[in-house]
């Protein structure tokens, strides 16, 4: 038999979903600015002293779907589960992260909005994205120089080098930057480029 506490839980996941879906599909259409805790509880039919029962604010709800939507572009990421070389896997990764984005950029405006101030404003859940980010990096760069691939070298600091040169990339208030410019080099190429600096160990301080 299931026991109480975990029906409510169900239940409170259950209802949870249901805002968060809401809260998608109306900043989608309007915009995060334009939508707020009473357009979403009207949608759903609900109180809106419902929907502040799982959220205390509009920031906190705006926050939750920003978690959702970089869960759903960007899933966790396995690094080190195969034999590929570290530097065929960092390009992989950030590649994708940058294919994430700009798919987000081109299909879903509003979302991406969402996005381009949460980065702006340092919200919890980008904060936590960026650090996620940086962990896989050091991860597979500290790999790659304890197997060679890569030179001696400070393996932090070397992966904040490589997170901080394809930032234009991934960062949703510099990628749409990248693509004004009209620059000469592809996304490509410019992450070759960065990632092949490791090779080479990071230059002194």
């Amino acid at each position: 038999m299931t026991s109480r506490p975990r029906r409510r839980q169900e239940s409170r996941e259950t209802s949870v979903a249901r805002i968060l879906d809401a809260a998608e599909t109306l900043c989608a259409i309007h915009g995060s600015a334009k939508t707020n805790v009473c357009d979403i509880a009207s949608y759903l039919s609900m109180s809106p002293a419902n929907v502040y029962r799982f959220f205390p604010s509009k920031l906190a709800l705006h926050d939750a779907l920003v978690v959702r939507v970089l869960d759903e572009t960007f899933p966790a990421v396995k690094s080190g589960s195969d034999k590929k070389p570290y530097a065929e896997t960092l390009r992989e990764f950030i590649c994708g992260l940058h294919r994430g984005f700009l798919a987000l950029m081109q299909d879903e405006e509003k979302l991406f909005e969402l996005l381009t101030i949460a980065d702006d404003e340092h919200w919890p859940a980008f904060e936590s994205h960026v650090k996620r980010v940086r962990s896989i990096v050091a991860e597979l760069v500290e790999a790659g120089i304890r197997e060679r691939e890569f030179g001696q070298q400070d393996g932090l600091r070397a992966a904040e080098y490589l997170c901080t040169s394809t930032a234009a990339l991934w960062e949703p208030t510099a990628i749409k930057t990248f693509y004004l410019r009209r620059s000469l080099i592809t996304p490509e190429e410019l992450i070759s480029f960065s990632v092949e600096a490791l090779r080479n160990g990071a230059p002194p301080c």
